[in-house]
């Protein structure tokens, strides 16, 4: 039953609902009510027909201020049509304070004793809480994997960090947020593998240190191996100390863990003899028990919570339509706070997801969903998934994605996991804010998933791929064939601040781009952005009919890269030898050949005489000057300032705009430049 203070309403409420179809009903959790009670009460009370069963009510659930820890299952289709609404309170400070539903198991105050001398490091039975699955360490593949299936911790709602070595060092001027690494020494007459040694022998401690790993359980290296642009995780197999004094370790990487390159950056992960600074914490599965150094002394009053949910901590299925969550704090999921799949007209408004071990808020096959005001931090992979709409039908996804602030994401696979990934057809993202990441701000399309007819507009990225290189704030690839079937997407009046790597490289040399167009990906529109601080402004690599107009670019290195490599390196995915025509992909009866992906959407694909109507170029793309970035053009945008030295655009010195504007035409390129501005 419902809570007996609002009995009577909600008995009033019901029997309007019979007289009116737009009759508001409202339930609210307390103490003696749960949020898994209100849930069943309401399917009780639309089964039973006390709620009408077509849904013409209105049903607000109000959640209680304080921690709810439960998780909310939306996935019946008598809960349609609801609205979850936390009830926010003022603090004595003037702050507001959400109600929180949390995935977490609580850790009692007096479970925790002392483990070191010093009192800093404390230890706690995890026995008879019910955390009867702890999680384990997983590795996958460098780029399409997240890696992550760990319990994690909060302290408050602060994510703590598995002990590792090298520590984060949160006052390092180089890293947006703290991480460090160290590097591989790799012998330059041994062929790469899954292996390397110490930079110096055991005379230095930090090489000595690495023995001391031998005697962990279950020892891991997070490692950027072959690649600047690349991460994984891999369980360490062998640690000994070789005849010259260097310590070699060596790796599993069976599942997907890149080889180890010369200079690759790596680090020591779940190591209890390395938890030794304010913020880690470590949990042994066999004994069942948490370690942890706290951020700050602990006290009886503060909330230690394992990240314990796992799947989500808000799940809405295809079950569902037109339901709403709004203003509540999701925390302390193993995996992810909030997952929206397949429900039509959601709205995820004025919510904060955080410490969870994956992502933050995900929606796949969402069509008509708003994700408004929401603001995402401290997760493992992505802050936002969004995905909606199908490129082959062009059916179209209606997804709204607005005005939500996004940063310290990846705080755990850093590669590949962006503030907001995007996917689909004809969705918006709007007034977006996207910081401190360590690879992509914005990633989507292309090879990882469909991008026709998108918007983004008025966003704000900064200080994207930090740690990496060869990558882009705003990300997508035409790799896989897609390069010519991700068409009529705007990139318009968006700010890029600080766009660049600062922590360091290690295998490779390559520049980071704020946007970047991938491999030959076509017929974007890019305008009135502007570029402020970033090593590269514009990046396209080669690709047919990108307008990069009317936009600013302030303190930028390079303004704008361009190349052709559709006539040379790459011209096998879209000229020579390619003659497939078969829908775009990696699998059997597809092809990776552009050229032929985009012949068959438009002749024989299910919405081939959509495609065929909208763009009818598709159709002889192959015979229109095939591989060169033909159409396409670089025009009336703005140049000021230079960060070091010489300014280039398109290779050209700043100051000789007439130059430039022939140096495409000098190499028979069918693109143009002109009217640009340098001040």
């Amino acid at each position: 039953m419902p809570n007996n203070l609002f009995m009577f309403i909600l008995l009033l409420s019901v029997a309007a609902a019979r007289e009116n179809s737009k009759a508001e009903v409202i339930y609210e959790t307390s103490s003696s009510l749960s949020i898994a009670d209100v849930r069943e009460q309401i399917i009780k009370d639309v089964l039973g027909g006390e709620l009408d069963p077509e849904h013409k009510h209105q049903v607000r659930v109000l959640i209680s201020p304080g921690q709810h820890k439960t998780s909310l299952q939306l996935d019946h289709p008598a809960l349609s049509y609801t609205s979850w609404e936390g009830v926010p309170i003022t603090e004595v400070d003037g702050s507001t304070s959400l109600p929180i539903i949390s995935g977490g198991i609580e850790v009692p105050f007096n479970r925790f004793t002392s483990w070191d001398s010093s009192g800093s490091i404390l230890k706690a039975s995890l026995k008879n809480l019910g955390a009867t699955d702890l999680g384990k360490m997983t590795s996958g593949n460098a780029v399409a994997d997240c890696q992550h299936d760990k319990v994690g911790l909060t302290i408050n709602g602060e994510q703590l960090v598995l002990a590792r070595w090298p520590n984060i060092n949160i006052s390092d001027s180089t890293t947006a947020d703290g991480w460090i690494w160290t590097h591989a020494n790799v012998d330059d007459d041994i062929p790469i593998h899954a292996g390397f040694k110490s930079m110096n022998d055991v005379s230095d401690p930090d090489a000595a240190r690495l023995l001391n790993w031998a005697n962990e359980s279950n020892p891991y290296v997070h490692i950027y191996g072959e690649w600047d642009w690349a991460d994984a995780y891999a369980s360490i197999t062998s640690i000994v100390e070789g005849k010259d004094g260097f310590v070699s370790i060596e790796y599993d990487n069976t599942d997907g863990a890149p080889l180890t390159k010369p200079y690759a950056r790596w680090m020591g992960v779940n190591l209890l003899c390395e938890l030794d600074s304010p913020g880690e914490y470590y949990i042994d599965e066999d004994e069942q028990a948490l370690y942890v150094f706290p951020p700050s002394p602990l006290k009886r009053t503060d909330s230690v919570m394992l990240g314990y949910q796992p799947g989500a901590v808000v799940n809405i299925t295809s079950a569902v339509s037109n339901v709403t969550l709004k203003q509540v704090d999701v925390r302390d999921g193993r995996h992810e706070g909030v997952h929206v799949e397949g429900a039509i007209g959601v709205r995820v408004e004025n919510v904060i997801s955080h410490g969870h071990g994956t992502n933050g808020i995900v929606l796949e096959g969402a069509i008509g969903a708003t994700v408004k005001g929401n603001s995402v931090y401290d997760v493992g992979c992505s802050g936002i998934r969004a995905s909606a709409g199908v490129a082959m039908t062009l059916e179209k996804g209606k997804m709204r994605i607005e005005f939500n602030d996004v940063h310290h994401h990846a705080r755990w696979k850093r590669s590949y996991q962006p503030g907001i990934f995007w996917s689909g057809v004809n969705n918006s993202f709007v007034g977006n804010t996207i910081s401190v990441a360590p690879h992509n701000c914005m990633l989507g399309g292309g090879d990882f998933g469909d991008g026709v007819e998108n918007v983004f507009e008025s966003n704000s990225l900064a200080d994207c791929t930090f740690e990496t290189t060869d990558s882009g704030g705003f990300y997508t690839c035409g790799q896989g064939g897609f390069a010519f079937v991700n068409r009529g997407n705007v990139l318009r009046n968006n700010t890029f601040l600080r766009v660049r790597n600062t922590a360091g490289m290690g295998v490779q040399i390559a520049s980071s781009q704020a946007v970047y167009l991938d491999d030959q990906m076509s017929d974007w529109l890019i305008t009135d952005n502007t570029f402020v601080d970033c090593e590269v402004g514009t990046f396209t690599g080669g690709g047919r009919r990108n307008i990069i107009a009317n936009n600013t670019y302030i303190n930028v290195g390079t303004v704008h890269y361009l190349n052709n490599q559709g006539m040379n390196w790459d011209k096998d995915t879209v000229c020579d030898g390619c003659s497939e025509i078969k829908p775009p992909g990696y699998s059997e009866g597809e092809t990776v050949c552009s050229t032929g992906a985009a012949t068959w959407m438009a002749s024989f694909g299910p919405a081939a005489e959509g495609w065929a109507s909208k763009w009818p170029e598709m159709l002889t793309i192959g015979d229109d000057y095939c591989g060169e970035p033909a159409y396409s053009s670089l025009t009336d945008n703005v140049y000021c300032g230079s960060l070091a030295g010489e300014a280039y655009f398109l290779g050209c010195p700043q100051g000789t705009d007439a130059d430039c504007s022939d140096a495409a035409d000098e190499e028979g390129w069918m693109f143009h430049i002109g009217g640009n501005t340098f001040l």
